[in-house]
């Protein structure tokens, strides 16, 4: 289905849900990317997934119960993120920080949801505008699985002792700061402060997934619709998402708004069915709590708060799985609900076992046997599943990660030289923009245990010996990688064969003992045109420990630097063009995350048309990931012939120095043919004018004191 089809099946399942309770102090909004606040009272919204009674044909029983218990048997519900009404609980049940199923609102609290104009009935039949139904509140409920996975990501946070991760719009540090400067930082802000610190990864995991319950009047359409659930994604699988970014600033301009991306990731890792989804999609605060869409429009689940980077603007969209959400209110629970309302257990009083996240499903799936035909070739391509089965995971010592591509099935490795001797990466361009190169290092203390204990050995393994070439890498680091093949991760000890001396950052390792399966890359090396699509496939943000799987994103190449053919003449013999411009650099708008350097960048037709190689970076330190820049497929001809061939010569050429092409990688102006400079200047005078630009921006922004002004007259936007 084209987006404008699902998008228009989507949003009769898609409504914003608004809260409006007193608030004198002005402490409601805190953790909020945006509000309203006036005469003591605060109003927040956010997205909801809407079901109205038949919309889906096996719904979860959790949902009939808690339905029956509150007296609302006969009325429609709503699904949004729980963050939502936390604020407004009463005092006792917002300390709590766990799930409610009698939850209790302040007084005065006024809760309604904002549906289209098809659900409402209009008497001449005619379509009207959007119309708001009072709601109220039916419970807080958790998703244990879901919430194990994303506690999976913050659980290295438990070795280095600091955090690094927090649930929420990076957006509501801004609006965090403009509620202190409004309070003035009373002892209740900073109490709250205090609290909101000190939170641990299992608290904000549980955060991160915990799900609000709304009933809603009901609509008495006369169009019953229904909605149809997907059961099984994969990375790269397309999403849609029907929510309203800053929904209650103006309903008329954001209410409904569609976003569109894919499936970057799913968790737990390995398994075939998913609780949690990381999405590569461009969201805005107030969208948490919308419904998550596949290709065929049918259910996939329901966007939360994404996990945030402290200290940048990095966020990760989660999205909980509809086959977690089923799964996880289970018969247990059932017996819970099906009490009086008064009778209804509190969290405080549960037994300790049942706080604790649980692994694993149950084996009861709510999901109808149409739907498992409707969404059977709801699959990624396979080109596209063959590329990212040949990205690994490569480990140096016990302090350093980055991603690595498996060129053919004896086990050769191809990943970034900066990864094995990163002394020699640190050129910087003139001005404050430079590159910065995406592999990750660990802090002392996060590096125990960073490799499993036992090492893949198996005897159908080839062993393989490779002579030590052109190193100057210290043999003493143990260097391992891991395969991640089929439903289960492999890791191997690997060997340096190659580190190349010239001005490419590229690197060959050896697989000591190969499994006899081995998926390899495809490369393409036609060079891809700009506005051409790709996709990135690396190991970002998280670390080994978390055991994830390589993540996807999705952009454009948006620029391919060229030069001429004669400034790469060590290169000619294998290239084999004369008199023609070459690409050397493509710059893409993919999101690339440290962690990701020797991942590929590949076509949508799954073949590699570069290896991802270093952000663009500010002279202040922080990375952009939208900007980026890989070493295309037609620079690393002798690394593919090395491989088919295997003879060690093939690589010197790569070892010779080219200024040329050591300038473009250091992001210096003077490998540009379009920029002429006088003479006379020494190379200290050369400043990028693009990259001035970008540095007096930064600065500027840095400077800015007033927070109001761009919220009052533009929304902000990461799209």
């Amino acid at each position: 289905m084209e987006a404008q089809e699902i998008a228009a099946a989507a949003r009769h399942f898609s409504a914003m849900a608004r809260i409006v309770g007193p608030d004198p102090k002005a402490v409601k909004m805190r953790r909020h990317a945006f509000h309203l606040h006036h005469s003591g009272s605060t109003t927040l919204s956010a997205s909801v997934l809407l079901l109205p009674r038949g919309a889906l044909a096996e719904p979860p029983p959790l949902l009939d119960h808690i339905c029956a218990a509150h007296g609302h048997a006969a009325g429609d519900v709503a699904l949004t993120a729980a963050s939502l009404v936390e604020p407004f609980l009463v005092a006792e049940q917002r300390n709590n920080s766990g799930e409610e199923l009698q939850p209790r609102l302040v007084p005065e609290v006024r809760l309604d949801v904002l549906v289209e104009h098809e659900l409402g009935n209009t008497q001449d039949g005619k379509s009207g505008p959007p119309r708001w139904l009072p709601a109220r509140l039916l419970a807080v409920v958790d998703v244990p699985t879901a919430a194990d996975s994303a506690l999976s990501l913050l659980r290295h946070e438990e070795f280095i002792r600091r955090p690094t991760w927090d649930v929420g719009w990076s957006l509501a540090d801004a609006n965090q700061k403009q509620v202190e400067n409004d309070t003035r930082s009373s002892l209740e802000s900073k109490r709250n402060n205090a609290s909101i610190e000190s939170v641990d990864p299992l608290m904000l995991s549980k955060s991160a997934t915990r799900i609000g319950i709304l009933g809603i009047s009901t609509f008495n359409s006369n169009d019953a619709r229904r909605i149809n659930v997907s059961v099984m994604q994969q990375r790269g699988d397309p999403l849609l998402i029907v929510g309203s970014p800053f929904g209650l600033m103006s309903p008329f301009h954001f209410f409904n708004s569609i976003s569109v991306g894919a499936v970057a990731n799913c968790l737990p890792p390995c398994a075939v069915r998913s609780s949690l989804l990381m999405a590569d999609i461009h969201c805005l605060p107030g969208m948490e709590g919308a419904p998550v869409f596949d290709r065929n429009s049918c259910l996939v689940g329901l966007l939360m708060n994404p996990l945030r980077q402290k200290g940048s603007n990095i966020e990760v969209q989660l999205v909980i799985t509809w086959d977690a959400i089923c799964t996880e209110w289970n018969s247990k629970k059932l017996e819970e609900i099906g009490r009086a309302p008064r009778e209804l257990p509190n969290d405080k009083n549960t037994d300790s076992k049942s706080m604790e996240l649980r692994h694993g499903y149950n084996c009861g799936r709510f999901v109808s046997s149409t739907v498992n035909k409707i969404n059977q070739h709801c699959i990624s391509p396979p080109s596209l599943r063959e590329a990212i089965s040949a990205v690994v995971l490569v480990t140096v010592g016990d302090t350093s990660w980055a991603s690595g591509i498996v060129l053919n099935k004896r086990g050769l490795v191809l990943t970034n030289a900066h990864l094995l001797e990163p002394w020699r990466f640190g050129r910087t361009s003139p001005s404050d923009l430079q590159a910065s190169f995406t592999g990750e290092h660990l802090n002392a203390r996060e590096n125990k245990s960073l490799q499993p204990q036992g090492k893949f050995s198996n005897e159908d393994a080839v062993d393989h010996k490779v002579s030590l070439f052109n190193l100057g890498f210290k043999r003493e680091k143990r260097i391992s990688v891991r395969l991640d093949h089929a439903e289960r991760q492999i890791w191997c000890n690997a060997s340096v064969v190659f580190i190349s001396k010239g001005p490419l950052d590229v690197a060959l390792l050896q697989i000591d003992k190969v499994p006899i399966e081995l998926n390899t890359i495809r490369p393409e090396f036609v060079c891809p045109t700009a506005g051409s699509s790709v996709y990135v496939v690396g190991h970002g943000l998280f670390g080994p420990r978390s055991g994830l799987c390589s993540s996807l994103s999705s952009g454009v190449v948006s620029k391919v630097v060229q030069i001429p053919s004669n400034q790469l003449s060590h290169l000619a013999s294998a290239l084999e063009i004369d008199n023609m411009d070459i690409p050397v650099m493509l710059q893409t708008t993919a999101a690339v995350h440290p962690g990701a350097s020797g991942g590929i960048l590949v076509n949508s037709h799954g073949l590699m048309v570069g290896i991802i190689t270093s952000n663009a970076k500010h002279g202040g330190g922080s990375t952009i990931p939208h900007l980026n820049f890989s070493i295309p497929c037609k620079l690393l001809v002798a690394v593919f012939k090395y491989s088919a061939i295997g003879k060690l010569a093939i690589l010197e050429q790569l070892d010779k120095p080219n200024e040329v092409l050591s300038s473009v990688w250091a992001l210096a102006p003077s490998s540009s043919p379009f920029v002429s400079s006088s003479p006379e200047k020494g190379k200290e005078e050369k400043v990028l004018e693009f990259s001035k630009f970008l540095s007096d921006k930064q600065q500027a922004l840095k400077s800015s004191v007033d927070l109001k002004e761009p919220f009052r007259y533009k929304t902000p936007s990461k799209i």
